[in-house]
């Protein structure tokens, strides 16, 4: 079973450390544990190879990265606007539960719900322009919604494409995962043992590793479909 925390994205570069620690401290492993020889570095390496070969799954997962920090950007800007526009609505008495509802979807990130009711709501507020148009808002911020419309729901339409057909290559490359986190466990679980009250201890920590991998990484944000 995979650890919860780690990604398969992460795969080689938690193995990699961990080879590297294996090949550095191999005689005091293999003292302890005499199956871990050059022939199970090797082994370890060629699966930890394997997973590096499934090139389409890391693809599709910066792929993913970027669609969503397109898809939440432009839900953040939106939301932003909304904000002004609950004011807006609320200043010329009109119903504003709608657009509170639009913008708690926005944050959650239920694109699909809250393009459906801004769609909904825009000709209501449309027919009450003169109200809005005597109070604060300007004259054409109205015109800033429609256009985004098709775009978020392209972005929305384009991450869910791509979960779908990276969970399919995940899928089918899914006995090389296992076999790649079967080295990574025992190593990682033995090192541990081997080197308890020292500092090699956090080499051979997934945690610690995956902090390190994230630490190096960060910059990229996560998709939340």
């Amino acid at each position: 079973m995979a650890h919860s925390n780690l990604n398969y994205e992460e795969y080689p570069a938690i193995g990699d450390a961990l080879i590297a620690s294996f090949s550095r401290d191999q005689v005091e492993l293999a003292g302890h544990y005499k199956m871990m020889d050059s022939d199970y570095l090797t082994d370890f390496q060629n699966a930890i190879d394997a997973v590096r070969g499934t090139a389409s799954v890391l693809a599709k997962t910066e792929e993913l990265k970027s669609v969503t920090r397109q898809l939440y950007g432009l839900a953040d800007e939106a939301n932003e606007r909304l904000l002004f526009l609950l004011d807006y609505v609320k200043d010329a008495g009109l119903d504003s539960a709608s657009i509170s509802g639009i913008r708690t979807k926005l944050t959650r990130r239920n694109i699909e719900g809250a393009v459906y009711d801004l769609r909904e709501v825009l000709p209501y507020l449309e027919s009450h322009r003169a109200a809005l148009d005597a109070g604060n808002m300007p004259g054409d911020f109205l015109s800033y919604f429609p256009p985004i419309l098709p775009q978020l729901e392209a972005w929305n339409a384009e991450q869910i494409g791509i979960l779908s057909n990276r969970k399919t290559l995940v899928e089918a490359n899914k006995a090389l995962f296992e076999a790649a986190y079967s080295y990574i466990s025992k190593v990682s679980n033995n090192g541990k043992k081997v080197f308890k009250n020292t500092v090699k201890k956090d080499d051979y920590t997934i945690a610690k590793l995956i902090s390190k991998v994230r630490v190096e990484g960060k910059g990229e944000e996560d998709p939340n479909p």
